[in-house]
């Protein structure tokens, strides 16, 4: 059997493929261990179709992690339960940090130092641009309805509950636990973020 004939596949199909395979082998073996050679093989692709593309497994991962991105949020639009709908959105993005995508995130930390600038940034903002901009929605639609106040619109502060998530898995390896989300919506992002009506219908739920 010839290189290109395991599928005939071109272009995105093959890349698509490609990436699938490469967090496929991440999610089995772990970053340390994923080998070009095993990522063709679950692909059904020829090395150079790899090598062609990827110098290395770095780029390779970095690729299929920007692959992947795209597809880490839901459309989402607000309930008008503020703290329910912050406790979904980060439940889903802790559940993300527990995939094949997490794993490569991981690693890709641990390559910063022989990463591109613009290879970093660009992978930066397809993570963090969807997130902030759930976020954002669910602020603009409690400070209309006076439940959050005007000055957690600040770009710091909407980017707040997903840095607090990335922190915790980045350190502990780990993604965060129900429990520990309940504690950051409560002590910390609730009290931040909260205008006085919202504490009062929070605790009335």
């Amino acid at each position: 059997m010839t290189e290109s004939t395991p599928g005939r596949r071109r272009g995105d199909d093959l890349e698509h493929a490609i990436f699938d395979a490469a967090l496929a082998e991440l999610a089995e073996v772990g970053y340390a261990n994923v080998r070009m050679e095993a990522v063709a093989a679950r692909a059904k692709a020829g090395k150079a179709s790899l090598y062609k593309r990827w110098p290395d497994r770095a780029r390779l991962i970095q690729a299929a992690a920007r692959y992947k991105a795209t597809e880490v949020e839901p459309s989402f639009e607000p309930s008008g339960d503020l703290r329910g709908d912050m406790r979904k959105v980060m439940r889903h993005i802790a559940g993300q940090q527990a995939s094949p995508f997490g794993e490569a995130i991981r690693g890709w930390i641990g390559e910063l130092k022989s990463t591109p600038d613009e290879v970093t940034e660009d992978l930066r903002t397809r993570i963090e641009t969807p997130r902030i901009r759930i976020f954002a929605k669910i602020y603009e639609d409690g400070v209309a309805r006076g439940t959050v106040k005007p000055e957690a619109l600040h770009p710091r502060v909407v980017n707040l509950a997903p840095g607090l998530l990335t922190h915790y898995f980045l350190t502990r390896a780990e993604p965060a636990t129900d429990d520990v989300i309940e504690e950051f919506l409560d002590h910390v992002l609730m009290p931040l973020i909260a205008t006085g009506e919202g504490a009062e219908r929070l605790e009335e739920s």
